[in-house]
């Protein structure tokens, strides 16, 4: 898409929102006018280059290295998709992300953890590049989870993924009795009973990540045994988008 026809766009886009209202509009200007960024986010942000600057820019400025550092890391995957598309793909993924790049900064503005705001910005590019049309609605709220997820949260997410990710995956979910026995017991915390395993996959659980698993109907009602859980495919998709950082 021809630079010109991007900035025009993305200008549109900008009139229609209330810059008053909209401070972080002129967090990423700000910022925009200073990095080098990569394809497709340099058209993206061309229109906005120059504008005021504000104070709170770090937490935005770090989402979009992720960003370009996880653009990079796919360069391959970019020049492909850049070569395949017609204009009218190329016109109708520029105006979703377009607003994804707004969702984003806005909450990497309102995200304390660096951890967290660095998967904004890796989310973010995982979807520009993927070679199906970009969800806006399921990005949105993928990076919305991001916000939300401490790094100890991913981590155990992770393990479970370990063990279940390509399955769920490959066929949308995993069978009750492989995920509560076999699969569960493979994970790190083995069998043990912990506390901790229950906050964090009752946190996990909340977001639509994994769900808990029921106990066999023959287990004594007095044993004290671990819950278990089941990685559902929002979580598996969640792990998918971040899967370059580390834990």
């Amino acid at each position: 898409m021809p630079i010109d026809d991007a900035a025009r766009a993305l200008k549109q886009q900008f009139d229609l929102e209330d810059l008053s209202k909209s401070p972080v509009l002129e967090k990423l200007a700000s910022i925009a006018s200073v990095l080098p960024l990569p394809y497709p986010f340099d058209k993206l942000i061309e229109t906005i280059k120059g504008r005021l600057t504000s104070d709170a820019l770090d937490r935005i400025e770090l989402m979009l290295e992720a960003c370009i550092d996880e653009t990079n890391r796919l360069g391959t995957r970019v020049g492909n998709l850049q070569t395949r598309m017609d204009e009218p793909e190329a016109q109708s993924r520029h105006d979703v992300l377009t607003e994804l790049v707004i969702d984003a900064a806005r909450k990497a503005e309102n995200t304390r953890p660096k951890e967290r705001v660095k998967r904004i910005g890796t989310i973010l590019a995982n979807a520009a590049f993927e070679t199906k049309p970009t969800d806006a609605d399921e990005i949105e709220e993928m990076m919305r989870v991001a916000m939300e997820l401490g790094d100890r949260d991913v981590e155990l997410l992770r393990e479970l993924v370990k063990l279940e990710g390509e399955a769920v995956l490959a066929r949308g979910r995993i069978e009750r009795y492989d995920a509560y026995t076999r699969r569960w017991e493979m994970g790190n915390w083995g069998t043990r009973l912990d506390p901790e395993l229950d906050s964090v996959f009752s946190k996990l659980e909340s977001y639509g990540l994994v769900s808990r698993i029921a106990p066999p109907n023959n287990l004594n009602i007095m044993a004290d045994v671990q819950n278990r859980y089941v990685l559902l495919w929002k979580g598996a998709r969640f792990a998918q988008l971040i899967r370059n950082l580390a834990n």
